[in-house]
């Protein structure tokens, strides 16, 4: 009976235990704790009722705060993004001696709050129990305090995407038991020595990338690793400047990298073989100076996923067996290279590529038909090549692509209609080729984010698909020979109509303001384009295009549209060009055009247009002759030719209303008329009323007349 409740007493406890740690049991969290995070919020902009919800007073149940089931100790904070939804405002000063008073911290996660500097940052080097520290994805510009490498807990530290300046050794080389080390995108600099990194044995993660001031020397002096890294990453780092900018040799012993990234080095050497079968996941030797060609021949089986040889000087063909030693393949970059000949077979039996760019090279000959058929590719570019026949085989089947980059090749034909199957498409880039008919039975593309057409020679009128494709940000029909009227339907279009930021996708070039620009990042998310530009549409100018308010750049030079120019486009207020010229449009320019303000392009040059040049202290100064030239019946500055009395003076300043309505008064076609018929009452009944009414004034009226033709006879 005793070994009875013996043991139903330990399995009390034992049950009690397990529901306390996975549950809790604890009476709350600390008050001095509570404050501490009280105080951080504030901080961070966010007052004390943002953390928990409802009615909770126990910070330990408060969004992104965990503690410990047994002490009630906060052992770690989750704050990451937290401003992700609202207007990130000035840079926050954070005072890190406000976790230094949670003494039993282990994960601090800051990342991406808007954090530009930080207050007493060695405080929190009296936190020993912290492994991982994360400040990621802010603005912070200060040094890091040496004493973060003393820190005998920390096993992650991440200070990606800062301004965190100063060398790195001295808080580096002490870090013996770090496992990761994320210090990419900084203004770190001085020479790096990976000699300090021999005894990390537990290194399993480096990123030094895209620090352009550190200097990264891997040779000397003579080192051997402890470690076996699983992901290293040195692009833009400046790498064994000092060593001929050679491939670092520890990387022969490095068994178990699944990602290295050696890009932007300016790297030299043939192509490093071994590499493919050291690297088990993702290999980038983007963007350095690599010559001699690709291995052929080689058929030791890799298990690469990616591979990026792109912007090197490779030459020769594409491998005849890459399907072989890369049968994993998902992602194969090759572009700005020198390869020639066709795309061979053997690219068409990678079964996996879900990526393949081919772009600037020397290939030649058509895309090969397994390519496209039954396809999991969502990106294709191969673009700047000497490509031809069709754009894409007839039986083409790609449901998951998004991007297609097939501009600068000669192909020829239509767009094809396989291409229907591909919905989920938001690029098509296929300039400059020699493509012909017309695009009537377009695909609507919801998802189209660029529509990309231009240098062919496709007829017909624009489709009023267009109008359906609502998230279009870019259209470029410029340079064909489309004819008809513009669609009027174009303002059901939702990015040129609101403010809608849309996706930041590839690069896409488009031109405007007479220049070609590359769009990436935020300026792409930003810009907004339509060139119907040198085609020969006709008809009026849509006054629906005027409602399209957040268009940035509107050309429809070199056609031959007539009409007026829309007062609507007054509503343009986001537009900077606007080019109109060689055109036949008629009338004057509206003055509402000046209330514009972000217009910096401006052509209406070799049109019929008539009056005075619109001004205000914007419009006057900005433009040059240029822009309205060849308009005979054009008068004011910046031409020479001056207005006279005749030509209209509305030139968009404050006019008088009292003799804008005198001056309508006079021209009205009854005042004239009624003016006429009083002045003919008034003359006539002045002479006649007197000669009917008094008998004395006949007699002198009529003897005056005898006289006077008495006078005329006797001359």
């Amino acid at each position: 009976m005793n070994n009875f409740s013996a043991d139903s007493g330990m399995l009390f406890l034992l049950i009690t235990t397990i529901i306390c740690c996975n549950f809790g049991c604890s009476q709350g969290c600390l008050d001095d704790e509570k404050t501490a995070l009280q105080q951080i919020g504030q901080s961070l902009g966010y007052g004390y009722e943002y953390f928990y919800p409802g009615s909770s007073d126990d910070c330990c149940r408060w969004d992104g705060i965990y503690c410990s089931p047994t002490t009630s100790h906060v052992i770690r904070i989750f704050y990451d993004y937290i401003k992700e939804d609202e207007d990130p405002g000035f840079p926050v000063f954070l005072d890190m001696s406000l976790f230094s008073q949670l003494k039993e911290l282990q994960e601090l996660h800051l990342r991406g709050n808007n954090i530009g500097e930080l207050t007493n940052p060695e405080e929190i080097c009296k936190l020993v129990h912290l492994q991982w520290l994360d400040l990621s994805a802010n603005s912070i510009e200060d040094a890091v305090p040496p004493c973060w490498g003393n820190m005998p807990s920390l096993r992650t530290l991440n200070l990606s995407k800062n301004r965190f300046q100063g060398n790195l050794t001295s808080f580096l080389a002490n870090l013996s038991k770090i496992e990761s080390i994320d210090v990419s995108y900084n203004l770190f600099e001085g020479l790096l020595s990976f000699s300090i990194f021999a005894n990390h044995s537990k290194l399993s993660h480096l990123d030094l990338s895209y620090n352009y001031q550190l200097e990264v020397e891997t040779e000397n002096p003579t080192w051997h690793p402890r470690f076996q890294v699983q992901h290293l990453l040195l692009a833009g780092c400046n790498l064994n400047r000092q060593s001929g900018q050679i491939i670092p040799r520890f990387l022969s012993i490095q068994y178990n990298l699944q990602t290295l990234d050696l890009s932007s080095n300016l790297l030299v050497g043939s192509f490093p073989t071994w590499l493919l079968h050291n690297v088990s996941s993702v290999l980038s030797l983007r963007s350095n100076s690599f010559v001699g060609q690709f291995p052929q021949g080689h058929q030791k089986k890799s298990t690469l996923s990616k591979l990026d040889i792109s912007n090197n000087h490779f030459d020769g063909h594409l491998p005849i067996n890459i399907d072989l030693f890369l049968p994993q393949l998902k992602g194969f970059n090759a572009s700005s290279n020198q390869f020639s000949g066709n795309i061979p077979p053997s690219v068409v039996k990678l079964k996996y590529v879900e990526s393949l760019d081919l772009s600037s090279n020397l290939l030649s000959g058509v895309v090969p038909v397994g390519l496209t058929y039954n396809s999991p590719l969502w990106y294709l570019n191969l673009s700047n090549n000497s490509l031809d026949g069709e754009l894409l085989p007839e039986n083409c089947s790609m449901p998951n692509l998004t991007w297609l980059l097939l501009h600068h090749n000669i192909f020829v034909g239509n767009i094809p209609a396989c291409l229907s199957k591909s919905l989920s498409l938001k690029l098509i880039d296929v300039r400059h080729n020699h493509l012909s008919g017309t695009i009537l039975s377009l695909p609507v593309f919801m998802q189209l984010g660029a529509l990309l057409l231009g240098e062919n020679q496709f007829r017909g009128p624009p489709p009023q698909q267009l109008c359906q494709m609502q998230m279009l940000q870019f259209l470029d029909f410029s340079n064909n020979n489309f004819s008809g009227n513009i669609p009027s339907c174009l303002n059901n279009n939702s990015v040129w109509r609101k403010k809608f930021q849309a996706n930041s996708w590839v690069p896409v070039d488009f031109t405007t303001k007479g220049n070609s620009y590359l769009y990436q990042g935020i300026p792409l998310t930003l810009m907004t384009g339509i060139d119907f530009s040198a085609n020969i549409l006709a008809g009026f100018i849509p006054d629906e295009i005027g409602e399209l308010a957040e268009l940035r750049s509107l050309n429809l030079s070199q056609n031959h549209l007539t009409g007026h120019i829309p007062k609507s486009f007054k509503n343009l207020t986001n537009l900077e060009s606007l080019d109109l010229s060689h055109n036949n449009l008629t009338g004057q320019i509206p003055p509402e055009i000046v209330q514009i303000d972000f217009l910096t392009t401006f052509f209406v040059a070799f049109n019929n247009l008539s009056g005075r040049i619109p001004s205000n202290e914007h419009f006057s100064t900005i433009f040059s002759e240029s822009s309205f030239e060849g308009n005979q019946e054009l008068c004011g500055e910046p031409l020479q030719r001056k207005c006279s009395g005749n030509d209209n003076e509305d030139d968009g300043r404050k006019e008088n209303p009292k003799e804008n309505a005198e001056e309508g008064l006079v021209d009205k076609p009854l005042f004239f008329y009624s003016f006429v018929f009083v002045s003919y009452a008034v003359g006539f009944w002045s002479v006649i009323a007197p000669l009917c009414i008094g008998a004395n004034w006949r007699r002198k009226y009529f003897a005056t007349i005898d006289g006077w033709i008495e006078y005329l006879l006797t001359r």
